[in-house]
């Protein structure tokens, strides 16, 4: 029944889960969560609503007293172990083009490029052929265009 917890808000899908909802068994963070009952009891605004009796028709239903128990505790054991660091939580996904990736992440033998000089960086720029993908560059203001369209000079006003 843990497989599915994730650490991660249901509302907002990049913030960390820091309650539970005893109602529903769904995870929130701060900004989701109320305290209607205490402070041991956290709820999702749309639970909080319904179990106050301002709304009757809700969309998360009320799990069992026994679900509720099983999934805090195997929450409140996700947590601990993030918290801590240790390897019984499973990890939060975090989005590997933001996150600077180790040199042993990238290749066990790599080593490190050494930075290059202005000359050896324009001899490097030079021996790289034209790619035939890229688009050609537009005609001066004497030559043909073969039937294209000018190129937009955008200074100039539409009309």
């Amino acid at each position: 029944m843990s497989d599915d917890i994730t650490g991660l808000c249901r509302d907002h899908s990049f913030e960390t889960a820091t309650a539970m909802c005893r109602r529903c068994t769904l995870e929130f963070c701060d900004i989701c969560v109320v305290y209607p009952f205490g402070p041991k009891k956290p709820f999702c605004k749309e639970c909080a609503m319904a179990a106050g009796g301002v709304r009757t028709h809700v969309s998360r239903p009320a799990q069992p007293p026994r679900l509720v128990r099983r999934r805090v505790k195997a929450f409140e054991a996700f947590t601990a172990g993030r918290d801590t660091g240790g390897e019984s939580a499973s990890p939060i996904l975090v989005d590997p083009v933001l996150q600077d990736p180790t040199p042993s992440e990238m290749d066990p033998v790599a080593e490190p490029v050494p930075a290059l000089s202005g000359s050896a960086a324009a001899d490097l720029l030079d021996q790289i052929p034209d790619a035939p993908h890229l688009p050609p560059s537009p005609p001066s203001a004497g030559e043909s265009t073969d039937g294209l369209a000018p190129p937009i000079d955008w200074n100039q006003p539409f009309g």
